[in-house]
C-alpha cells in the first residue's frame, strides 16, 4: 500500500524541533545570565525563552483570525507579524553587539566587573571566581575577592582560595556562547514562522492576509461584469423572441415584431 507523503509530514517535525531548540537555548542563556552575572541584559534571554511558545500561540491565533470574513482580524494579524519581526530583530542585534567587535565585548565585561567591585558585591564576584576557579578579572590581583582592606592584600584570593588564573578568559568565553545561543534561538523562531507558512493548504502566515483581501476585491469586481453579462443575455433573448413567427387566422404565418 503506497504511503501518502507530502511536505507537511516533513515540516511538522522540523517546526517542533526548531521550537524545542529555541526554547532550550533561551532557557540556557537565561540561566547563565542570572547565575554567572553576565553583562548581557536580562530581558534579552527572558524574551528569547518566551518567544517560542508565544510564536506557536500567535500562529494558532492567526489561523483562527484568517477564517473571519471581516477585515479587522487581517489588520491585527499584520500588526502582529510586524511586531514579531521587529522584536526578533532587536533581540538578535543586541546579542550580536555582545559578540563583535572585540573591544566592545571587553568593555562590557570590564564595566560589569567594575560595577560589582565598586558596590562591593561579593556575591557576584565570588560566584564567578568559584565557578571558574579564578581570581580577579585581568589578573589574579585585579579587583579580586576578598576585597583589599587592612586585613587583606591584593593577593588575598590567591592565598585563601588557591586559584592561579584570572577570570577574564573563561568569563568572556561563556559570554560568547550565551550570545550565540540567543542568536540561534532567534533563527529557530524564524524557521518556525516561515515553515508554518509553507504548509500546503494551511498557509497561516501573517503575510497572506493581504492576498486574501485582494482576492475578495477581485471577486467583487468580477460580480458586476457577470451581472452585466446576465442583462445582455436577457436582452438577446428578447431580441430572439421578437423574431419568432406569430400565427394568425387562416394558417398564414407572418413575422411580427413585438
Amino acid at each position: 500500500m503506497p504511503i501518502n507523503w507530502d511536505i507537511s509530514s516533513a515540516l511538522y517535525p522540523l517546526l517542533f524541533l526548531a521550537s524545542a531548540i529555541s526554547l532550550v537555548f533561551g532557557a540556557l542563556s537565561w540561566t547563565r545570565t542570572t547565575t554567572i552575572f553576565l553583562p548581557l541584559p536580562t530581558w534579552i534571554p527572558v524574551l528569547t525563552t518566551l518567544f517560542p511558545p508565544l510564536t506557536l500561540i500567535a500562529i494558532a491565533s492567526t489561523r483562527v483570525l484568517s477564517r473571519s470574513a471581516s477585515n479587522a482580524p487581517h489588520r491585527w494579524t499584520q500588526l502582529l507579524n510586524h511586531a514579531h519581526t521587529i522584536i526578533l530583530s532587536i533581540i538578535a542585534t543586541v546579542a550580536l553587539t555582545y559578540l563583535y567587535p572585540e573591544d566592545i565585548l571587553t568593555c562590557h565585561l570590564n564595566n560589569q566587573w567594575q560595577y560589582f567591585f565598586q558596590h562591593k558585591d561579593a556575591r557576584a564576584i565570588r560566584a564567578i571566581q568559584d565557578r571558574y576557579q579564578c581570581c580577579g578579572l585581568r589578573s589574579i590581583h585585579d579587583r579580586a575577592w576578598p576585597f583589599k582592606d587592612h586585613d587583606h592584600g591584593d593577593n588575598a584570593c590567591e592565598q585563601q582560595l588557591g586559584y592561579r588564573r584570572s577570570c577574564f578568559e573563561p568569563w568572556r568565553g561563556v559570554q560568547r556562547q550565551t550570545s550565540w545561543m540567543v542568536v540561534a534561538a532567534v533563527v529557530c523562531v524564524l524557521i518556525v514562522k516561515i515553515g508554518a507558512w509553507q504548509i500546503p493548504g494551511r498557509r497561516i502566515s501573517w503575510m497572506n492576509t493581504r492576498v486574501l483581501e485582494n482576492g475578495g476585491e477581485q471577486q467583487r469586481r468580477s460580480r458586476p461584469e457577470l451581472e452585466e453579462g446576465e442583462h445582455n443575455t436577457e436582452g438577446d433573448g428578447d431580441a430572439r423572441r421578437a423574431l419568432l413567427p406569430r400565427s394568425r387566422s387562416g394558417n398564414e404565418n407572418v413575422w411580427d415584431a413585438e
